[in-house]
């Protein structure tokens, strides 16, 4: 028996640490999934058996990563928490998840088996009628615990589906050709939506908190998701070695070339050579020679020819022909109709002669400009613009119809095209953005306008409204990410500015001074808490961090004050101190142990200190008595001399010198040192602490524009271009002041960057972010045509 075989054998033994209530199957649905999982090898081939044991195989090992991670993060989000429900909530999470250890694995890898079993869309569309098995509901239907943990899931399963395109498609073509029903990229069992929604179901049936059950899919998505391009290189490689299409050609690009329609921009032309210029010889003849009729010649005259000028009904009838006959644009770029030269074929071929009315030949001027303006707009990506321009000709038929088409800015087709480029303007294209879900919509509405609008101007009003419902659906989602964005910045912001204001009373007490080191670990493990603790939940402005700062004020004078001057106000002080110091330590649940051990060594502390003041004062004492007695030696030469050796004298002096070197070493440095801060003057360095960083910029002055532009700024939309990356379209969705941050999202509310002001002004001047128009699209294009075309017939309103 080979490795391998060794392998797949203990795959199926998964469920070794379970309890006996998780071993009792008294759910049907639990009886269900285990007898398949032992009639698997029964029910799949050979080589999707591989395929599929290798796969969970893998996935379990991850899954085990997954939960060791959410078992500390857990642990420490319940340490920092303040609030005593929420930290019970988190530890009932870790003691269930624990519980549920290897029943969470055991239910994981048995979903994704049983996809093999029987594949299906785990994440369908909401515009077609769902499997009753599939694991995840309509986002319409979910409350809003609910809808943010099924959007975490789905931007989930959009980014891989993005980055692991390739993979999953080849991976998908392989199964394809093994698996008895059709198998694509969304029913694929190892496809992402899959196993998301395996351990989706998986985690259901443990009983946490919406923040806890949020940390589990944070660490799902860090430590399986996010790493599965590994798992579908080894399936793929499994396959090739077992002779599956080991020579696959890249189905994205195969399907694009199909996707091409003849006409559409991009398209092969597909004659002969031959047949092209034959084409293009009738079409000469058509258009340029004479028709039988003297001088009569078909085609489009230039008013004042003499041609009669083209009836408004008729230009419309063409310009509805040209509409119902507009090839599907499938392409990412897009061009614009030459509604002129149409004319001129359509003419050409029934074989008349026209002019067009002057208001008309203005009319189409103005739409082309309308349009040729939104083709250089940097606002939408290329396939939303190649959508757009699709309404030229529906645009056009407006404007033709209703000369005051241009000054009604409450037109509904000009409020729907805002709609669908204002609801576009932070849309990406991903390597399979043509199952985007706005992309399907903006697609689908402007299919909708070219097949149903005739005369009837409310086909726009109805789709607006569509519309409108679709981008409030998908702005509701958009804004729980974003909102669970900004709310984890703002904490982490919070995190890091009680730091560096703890940090920046430490720095204000304990500079160039030389503590003991039971005072060094009073410090760093015990008061740095009780000062973070008490910044996030009450401010620095409140009394109790006043009362914490002077408590660590007077810990650090209590070792640092000379000693004996000091005596007095020493003993007046400890016991308070000794107080204050217990308290604190009390309230971060400080062991026994360790309370004692901290507090013991403060106390031998102060006993040597209190001693060896008590020796220096005594000695100090003694010498003044000796040199009273030198003196009176002095003025009585008569008299007989004092008995003090000379070795005694010095001896004392020596032990002296020694005790003042052993009480600086406890209390303080040179004299020269600089007192301990009062409280007032470290509230003012608090103030004054920030986490901000330059990255080595060179400052700008206050009255410098982009510095300026800064201030005002909220909610814009811009353009981030950074080297050897595609420009990414992003918002400014939250200024967060304690850090000095600048937060930009993408149109999923996922954050994408974030520059303090400085890097933000440079990164402005630099143009690596830059700023898109406001304000509506036809409004603004409008305003270019106006001011690109001086006066006009026409009634224009910006």
């Amino acid at each position: 028996m080979d490795d391998m075989e060794r392998d797949n054998k203990k795959l199926f033994v998964i469920d070794g640490g379970a309890s006996d209530d998780d071993k009792r199957m008294t759910n049907g649905n639990r009886k269900n999934r285990a007898n398949l999982r032992i009639s698997a090898p029964r029910q799949l081939s050979k080589t999707v058996n591989l395929v599929n044991q290798k796969a969970i195989q893998w996935l379990q090992a991850r899954a085990e990563e997954v939960l060791a991670q959410v078992d500390d993060s857990l642990f420490s989000m319940a340490e920092k928490s303040h609030q005593q429900e929420e930290q019970d909530r988190l530890f009932l999470a870790i003691r269930a998840i624990r519980g549920a250890h290897s029943k969470l694995l055991s239910d994981f890898c048995d979903g994704v088996e049983e996809r093999f079993h029987a594949p299906r869309n785990d994440i369908p569309g909401e515009d077609f009628e769902r499997d009753p098995s599939s694991a995840l509901p309509p986002l319409s239907l979910l409350n809003d615990d609910d809808l943010e943990q099924q959007v975490a899931i789905r931007t989930m399963v959009s980014n891989v589906q993005r980055d692991q395109a390739e993979s999953v498609a080849s991976l998908s073509l392989r199964l394809d050709t093994l698996l008895p029903g059709k198998i694509y990229g969304e029913n694929m069992p190892l496809g992402p939506a899959a196993i998301c929604a395996a351990f989706a179901d998986a985690l259901d049936d443990v009983d946490i908190s919406l923040r806890a059950r949020m940390t589990v899919f944070k660490k799902f998505e860090l430590q399986l998701v996010n790493r599965l391009g590994e798992l579908y290189k080894i399936c793929n490689n499994l396959l090739i070695e077992q002779g599956v299409l080991p020579a696959i050609e890249d189905p994205l690009h195969r399907r694009s070339r199909q996707g091409r329609v003849p006409g559409s921009p991009g398209a092969v032309d597909a004659r002969t050579p031959e047949q092209s210029a034959a084409v293009r010889e009738g079409a000469l003849v058509a258009g340029g020679g004479a028709t039988g009729h003297g001088n009569f010649i078909a085609g489009l005259m230039p008013l004042g020819s003499g041609a009669a000028p083209m009836a408004t009904p008729t230009l419309l009838q063409h310009l509805g022909q040209f509409q119902m006959s507009l090839p599907v644009q499938s392409g990412a770029t897009g061009e614009l109709v030459n509604v002129t030269e149409l004319i001129q074929q359509s003419l050409v071929a029934s074989k008349q002669s026209a002019s067009l009315h002057e208001l008309d030949s203005e009319v189409i001027r103005l739409v082309d400009m309308l349009f040729s303006f939104m083709l250089e707009d940097r606002n939408l990506a290329e396939p939303i613009k190649a959508q757009l321009i699709r309404l030229q000709l529906p645009m056009l038929k407006l404007a033709v119809a209703d000369k005051a088409f241009f000054s009604k800015s409450g037109h509904p087709a000009r409020r729907l095209l805002n709609e669908l480029a204002d609801a576009a303007i932070g849309w990406q294209p991903g390597e399979k953005y043509l199952d985007d879900p706005l992309y399907h919509e903006i697609c689908a509405i402007v299919d909708g306008v070219l097949s149903e609008y005739g005369e009837d101007e409310q086909v726009f009003a109805r789709l607006l409204e569509s519309f409108r419902e679709f981008s409030v659906r998908e702005r509701k989602r958009a804004a729980v990410m974003e909102r669970r964005t900004i709310d984890e910045a703002r904490g982490s912001a919070r995190v890091e500015a009680a730091k560096a204001r703890v940090a920046a009373v430490f720095d204000a007490l304990t500079a160039e001074r030389k503590l003991p080191k039971i005072v060094h670990e009073w410090l760093d493990r015990v008061w740095g808490s009780v000062l973070f603790r008490t910044c996030l939940r009450d401010g620095t402005d409140s009394g109790s961090w006043r009362q914490h700062v002077l408590t660590a004020r007077d810990l650090i004078w209590s070792v640092a004050a000379p000693m004996p001057e000091s005596s007095a106000k020493m003993r007046q002080l400890l016991p308070d101190l000794k107080k204050r110091l217990e308290e604190g330590a009390q309230s971060l649940s400080l062991s026994g142990g360790d309370l004692q051990r901290l507090l013991g060594g403060l106390e031998v502390l102060y006993r040597e200190r209190q001693k060896l003041g008590e020796r220096v004062e005594s000695e100090r004492e003694r010498r003044i008595r000796e040199r009273l007695v030198q003196e009176l030696r002095r003025e009585a030469d008569s008299v007989l001399a004092i008995p003090v050796a000379d070795g005694v004298t010095s001896a004392a002096t020596q032990e002296f010198d020694v005790l003042t070197v052993r009480l600086d070493d406890t209390r303080e440095l040179p004299s020269t040192q600089k007192a301990l801060p009062a409280v007032e003057e470290i509230q003012q360095v608090v103030t004054k602490a920030s986490v901000t960083r330059s990255g080595g910029l060179t400052a700008l002055p206050e009255n410098d524009d982009y510095w300026l532009q800064t201030y005002h700024l909220k909610d814009s939309w811009f353009l981030l271009r950074q080297l050897e990356k595609l420009p990414i379209r992003c918002r400014l969705a939250a200024i967060i002041s304690d850090l000095d941050q600048f937060m930009f999202v993408n149109r999923q509310g996922a954050k994408v960057g974030v520059y303090s002001r400085l890097e933000l002004a440079h990164a402005l001047r630099d143009e690596e972010l830059l700023p898109l128009e406001q304000g509506p699209l036809f409004e603004r294009a409008l305003q270019h045509v106006v001011g690109n075309c001086g006066e006009s017939r026409l009634a224009i309103s910006v």
